[in-house]
């Protein structure tokens, strides 16, 4: 009877980050990190992990140069197992495969999405998805991943904002427990020496450091919002801090698979106060939650997108005693309500409550120019959400149209009352 052989694998010492995600019990893990983070080597000591609880794993980069620091990494790990014939190595195909059970890590390069096709895994992971093409995943890897329920792991520094960071903001504001994502960045790797961090900044621009080492998505030329993190500043704050000043509220309802999304924002203090974001919930229980915030702020004004919930349910809040406008967005009235927004990011004119999802739907937001009318289009990207920017707006919007009273500082008085005229008239 043949004798048991142990082995030890050298797997690293993970840092806060890197165990975090490698312990996650997710199925699709978005990890967004600076140069040098450790997301490859973190995910490298994934694979090994899951080769060893007898997984087929296949990582894929862009380029064979980038698949050439996780493969060595995996060979370090086995080492042990490697001399000792139990852990199969090819080095032209970069396959390592336990030779009594099967099980495998191989690495590809995905410069070509169809360079992957015919294969399958149980655990995928994309390195540099943000330089991949997105069929890399929509089109090749999802599919390979069905037949077990398999796990996906996209690992990237960003690239301004596209593909990847939208992978990202699915992955935020997610909330089954199937999706979840990382952000660190250079400076959250304690095994990165201060030399070498110094001399992979040496020669960057400051957006660069940015976006290399902070892992920061940088603004498209066509964001269409602006100067967000100076204007994410207000303060957690109470209802009685804000007694006797006008309080609007706007309501963004869900369609279908959407999410309903108020924002609550002080038109004398220019901040906003409270928010709320929920979906798969009845319109009964929608207006009572609607309802139970407005008694708690003592909401003065709310403005509500018609176009999802429609004339039954406005009447509805109508019968409840709220003070409820209803507003139709259409090809000619959504551009100015997000454009007014727009402005107000750029003149910092409010400030407005920090969350990851929130800010998430304004940095993606879009304009298109319609070939057919020349006319200014806004939208989320596909696959992504923008209740929170129109909640945002609407609240905005709100502001702007309620008369002010005197309550504002006498040298913003006369613009604001003169914007409202033009409008108006």
């Amino acid at each position: 009877m043949a004798t048991a052989v142990e082995y030890r694998i050298r797997l690293p010492k993970y840092h806060a980050k890197q165990d975090s995600f490698i312990r996650s019990a997710a199925k699709r893990k978005v990890v967004l990190a600076g140069r040098r983070g450790g997301k490859t080597t973190g995910c490298a000591a994934l694979a090994v992990e899951s080769m060893l609880a007898g997984r087929r794993i296949l990582e894929a980069a862009p380029t064979s140069d980038q698949t050439r620091v996780f493969w060595e990494a995996c060979k370090k790990y086995l080492a042990e197992p490697l001399a000792a014939g139990e852990v199969y190595k090819n080095e032209t195909d970069r396959v390592l495969e336990v030779v009594r059970t099967g099980a495998r890590i191989r690495t590809k390069t995905a410069w070509d999405a169809d360079s992957l096709r015919g294969d399958y895994a149980d655990l995928l992971i994309l390195d540099e998805y943000a330089e991949m093409d997105p069929s890399a995943w929509e089109v090749v890897g999802a599919p390979m991943l069905l037949d077990n329920d398999g796990d996906a792991v996209f690992i990237f520094t960003p690239k301004s904002r596209n593909h990847a960071f939208r992978m990202y903001q699915r992955a935020i504001s997610d909330d089954t427990g199937r999706w979840a994502a990382w952000h660190f960045t250079s400076h959250d790797n304690p095994y990165l020496s201060e030399l070498a961090l110094a001399e992979i900044t040496q020669d960057m621009t400051a957006d660069m450091y940015r976006q290399e080492v902070m892992a920061e998505f940088l603004e498209n030329e066509g964001a269409v919002f602006r100067n967000i993190a100076a204007c994410l500043t207000a303060p957690a704050t109470t209802p009685a801090e804000h007694a006797g000043h006008h309080i609007t509220l706007g309501a963004d309802w869900a369609r279908q698979q959407d999410f309903s999304a108020f924002s609550v924002v002080c038109r004398d203090c220019r901040m906003e106060v409270a928010r709320d974001r929920f979906n798969q919930i009845d319109y009964h229980f929608q207006v009572a939650r609607l309802k139970a915030l407005c008694d708690r702020w003592g909401v003065a004004t709310i403005l509500c997108e018609t176009n999802s919930i429609g004339a039954p349910v406005l009447e509805m809040l109508q019968r409840q005693s709220l003070p409820v406008r209803g507003f139709a967005t259409t090809a000619t009235s959504k551009p100015p309500l997000i454009e007014s927004l727009a402005l107000a990011f750029e003149r910092e004119e409010c400030r407005w409550q920090a969350d990851p999802v929130w800010t998430g739907e304004l940095e993606a937001y879009e304009r298109k120019v319609s070939a057919t009318t020349g006319r200014s289009q806004y939208s989320a990207p596909e696959g992504m959400h923008d209740d929170t920017v129109i909640a945002r707006a609407l609240a905005w919007e709100a502001v702007q149209s309620v008369g002010y009273a005197g309550r504002l500082p006498a040298q913003t008085r006369k613009p604001v009352l003169a914007g409202m005229m033009r409008r108006v008239f």
